[in-house]
């Protein structure tokens, strides 16, 4: 516990020394913004990273992350949008294992070669598809088409607004994991486990829904795991598309903005998402494998 503390310090000392670094360097020169209006920025006196560093954990802790261009503190900025993207998250995350885990199941219940490559073309169809094209071909089907789902925005708990997104963000944890059932199925399938309770006359049915299942889960929910850690760190390309309020919009806003105290802030909070699921992850695997 001691040497997992320190190992999070070490490392939120260095990512904050990287998230004001990146802020303050992409934020330095604010002028070209003004260029086309004619318009001309007073210039500023430069900081030194020490003042620069001090300052930002002086926002962090005492000033609710500090102020964004438009006036709103930093804190409440993505809490407000915190939220719609952990809806998302979660649409994504269930949509995409069900059928992954469904498909996968199936094409090893019904013992089908066909039914096997169809599910491994589709996933890595999808994994060569750039995602912005997928969002789009959603938008066009069932949009424009059928007009049964609104082009994007939000509103708080309808999960109306997150199905077209994240059929667009599941369908790439579809792919993934698929790639990784698909063989991992097979090979407990073929394995001398399964053949001595075919043997004993078990269905075929509690074997695949059930032993095989239960043999793969615990890989399957470490994936899951660190990709969840990626969708609540926002999906800039997917949620622009959709004009989708969340964490991924707000951080390209910021970019594009060059709003310092913002970007900072987010790419702490994006890091110690990351650092933390994926600790998670580790120690699922220590569990899984006996090692805790």
């Amino acid at each position: 516990m001691k040497s997992e503390v320190f190992r999070f310090l070490y490392f939120l000392i260095l990512l904050s020394c990287i998230s004001s670094f990146v802020s303050e360097f992409h934020t330095k020169d604010k002028s070209y913004l003004y260029a086309d209006v004619g318009m001309t920025v007073t210039a500023t006196q430069e900081k030194d990273f020490l003042s620069t560093y001090l300052q930002f954990w002086k926002s962090l802790i005492f000033e609710s992350g500090g102020k964004t261009e438009n006036g709103e503190e930093v804190y409440s900025h993505i809490a407000n949008r915190f939220l719609s993207t952990f809806h998302l998250a979660i649409f994504s995350l269930l949509f995409g294992s069900i059928f992954a885990f469904g498909l996968s199941l199936c094409a090893t219940y019904f013992r089908s070669r066909l039914f096997y490559d169809l599910v491994s073309f589709s996933a890595n169809l999808i994994l060569s598809t750039p995602i912005f094209i997928v969002a789009i071909l959603l938008l066009i089907v069932f949009f424009y088409r059928l007009e049964v789902f609104p082009p994007g925005g939000y509103e708080p708990g309808n999960t109306y607004y997150v199905v077209l997104p994240g059929i667009a963000l599941g369908s790439r944890i579809y792919a993934r994991m698929s790639l990784y059932l698909l063989p991992e199925i097979r090979k407990e399938a073929d394995s001398k486990y399964v053949q001595l309770l075919q043997t004993r006359s078990y269905p075929w049915s509690h074997i695949v829904g059930k032993e095989i299942f239960l043999k793969v889960l615990p890989v399957a929910l470490i994936l899951l795991v660190l990709d969840f850690g990626s969708l609540l760190s926002g999906a800039m390309v997917v949620e622009e598309i959709f004009f989708f309020p969340g964490i991924g919009k707000t951080l390209y806003y910021s970019i594009k903005s060059m709003d310092t105290k913002l970007l900072a802030t987010l790419l702490m909070y994006s890091g110690i998402l990351f650092y933390v699921l994926n600790r998670i992850g580790f120690y699922l695997q220590r569990f899984f494998s006996g090692g805790v």
